[in-house]
Formats: structure tokens, sequence, C-alpha cells
């Protein structure tokens, strides 16, 4: 009886959360890149559009590229977690703060909020769906390890800084066994705020290139989790500033991206993956990185177009959003 009555309570909520959703009023905020739905206010989505159209600026500059969206990219962002959590993803990390749905007319990057420390978050799904499109053969483990790195670019007085490292909720040590090998083999799949054991899940959607590898990752860091994104940010750090490695790091990422990374190494540094990896753990035990200034400015200010949506069409961008889930 007690279960039913449960399930009486928890049914009746349904409709209320409908009729909270039903009522939201949402504002469109349009650059000329991005537009942005957001049920935070005016003031913070310019801020939020300038930060993003400075992003875009500069990546495509670092890559020597086109835009290659036809479409605005689509940003929802909330004015809290709580408005939030709804639509994140039930897959999703708990400390998921954004999350990216893309295809080929569509890139929509959901944002639990719009504070200024909280843009890296929906930054490096952009990054991602950029370099999935910029590159699309570049190695899952450069991937990710260039949006960890460009995620946290920020704009002060005409300068670009770059190299902070980006902010986590999930911290450890740093295991002295890395297989730098399998890491590298990795296609796909693995979390970005979570440990091991999601990095190296064995699923259709884990990347791993076949269930033995899958197992013995698992059953190698089973006592153990890291965060190997952050991992990744380190290795891309070290070979993007560290003069060892940084004046033939475009030489490497052409390497790389035409073939494997062990031969990518050998070919642009003469260098074997023990030796990298040798090199990487030495470098994740400095007690700082190098960040890096560059002059840098839009060359026009941010004046978005802004609008109020009805709740009927503030109510389709929420379902949108939902589904794409």
């Amino acid at each position: 009886m007690r279960y039913a009555a449960m399930t009486l309570a928890l049914a009746s909520l349904f409709p209320l959360a409908s009729s909270l959703a039903a009522d939201t009023k949402m504002m469109k905020a349009v650059s000329d890149h991005f537009e942005l739905y957001t049920t935070d206010n005016e003031a913070a989505a310019q801020a939020a559009l300038t930060h993003f159209e400075t992003v875009r600026t500069y990546v495509l500059h670092a890559f020597h590229s086109q835009d290659p969206f036809t479409a605005p990219v689509r940003l929802v962002a909330f004015k809290s977690a709580g408005e939030y959590e709804p639509y994140n993803p039930k897959n999703s990390a708990l400390a998921s703060k954004a999350f990216l749905e893309a295809d080929a007319e569509r890139v929509i990057i959901a944002m639990a909020t719009l504070k200024k420390q909280d843009y890296q978050y929906g930054v490096r799904e952009y990054v991602t769906a950029l370099l999935n499109k910029v590159v699309p053969t570049m190695p899952y483990w450069l991937k990710t390890g260039m949006a960890e790195l460009y995620c946290t670019v920020r704009e002060e007085n005409g300068q670009i800084r770059l190299g902070s490292e980006p902010a986590r909720d999930f911290h450890t040590t740093i295991p002295t066994d890395i297989d730098m090998a399998l890491v590298f083999s990795l296609n796909g799949g693995m979390s970005r705020d979570k440990g091991s054991l999601d990095f190296y899940a064995e699923s259709g959607q884990s990347g791993v290139p076949n269930a033995k590898a899958g197992a013995a990752l698992a059953n190698q860091q089973a006592s153990s989790t890291v965060d190997y994104p952050v991992v990744l940010w380190q290795l891309t750090h070290m070979l993007m500033f560290k003069k060892e490695y940084s004046a033939k790091f475009g030489a490497f990422v052409g390497a790389a991206c035409d073939g494997s990374t062990a031969a990518a190494l050998q070919q642009a540094y003469g260098q074997s993956l023990d030796g990298l990896k040798q090199d990487l753990l030495l470098y994740i035990k400095m007690p700082t990185h190098a960040v890096v200034s560059t002059s840098f400015r839009l060359d026009k200010p941010v004046t978005p177009q802004v609008s109020q949506l009805s709740a009927a069409d503030s109510g389709k961008i929420l379902a949108a959003l939902k589904a794409a889930k």
C-alpha cells in the first residue's frame, strides 16, 4: 500500500512539472554565428555570446580554417543548475554542466548556467563539434585534449589567455602505469566528468577497439579512478608548450591526423611511446603550467538582436532539447 501511495504521489507531480515547463519564458539573443535561448537576463546573454564569438574566431584562426557550420550554433542555457537538470541526459555524469547534440543540419549545446565560470563547459562542447567538422581525422585523444585546452580561452583587455587548467569536479592522482598505446587507440565514448571505468566502459559507444582490450583496461583500472581528459589536457599542453615538443607540434598534428599517433611521434620527434610517457609523468608533477597571452580583438563588438519568446515558443525550444537528449 505504501508503494502504491508513493507512485500516486510521484504521478501527481508530472502535471506540475509539465505546467512549469509550459510557463517558462525564454529570451532569444542572436549574434553573427550563434543563437542563444536562455532563462537568464540580457546582460548575461550578451556576455556569453561575446565569449563564444571570441572563442570561435580564435580557434578558427588557430586552425587556419573557415567556419564549418552553415547554420548558427544553438545555445540553450539556464539561469540555474536546477532549471537545467530535467534536460541533462540520463547517461551523463552527475557533474555534467553541458551537453552537445549535433547532426548534419544543427549543432545544439545545452548549458547549465551562463555564469562566466561555467562558460568552459559549453565551450568544450563547441570546440569538440568544430573539430569534428574541421579535422574529422584527428585522433580522439587529441581532439579531447584540444577541447580541454581551448575551453579555457579567455579574453582580458585585448589579450587572449590560453593554457589554464580546466575546472574539474573530479580529481585524483595519476598512476604511473598508464598504457599510452591503449589510450591512443580509443576513438570515442569516454566520460569527461568521471573516471576510468567510464573511460574504458565496454559498450558499443566506448570506442575500445575490441572486447579483450576493453576488459583488460577495465581490470587494470578497477581499483583506481583517473580523470583521463585531464591526462589528455596535460599531454596536449606539453606537446603545444614544452619547448622540446612545441616547435614541431604542427607537423606532429598533421602526421597524427594522417596515420597512427605512434608513427607520428617517431616521424615528428623521433620519440617512442615510452619516452613520451616518461616526459608526461614528469610534466604532470610540475606545480604550474604555462599560460600564454597573445593580442586579440574581435573585428567588431557583439551586439545581439534580443527578443522575448512566448511561453509557447519557449516550450518548443525546451521540447526540442528534451527530445535531443
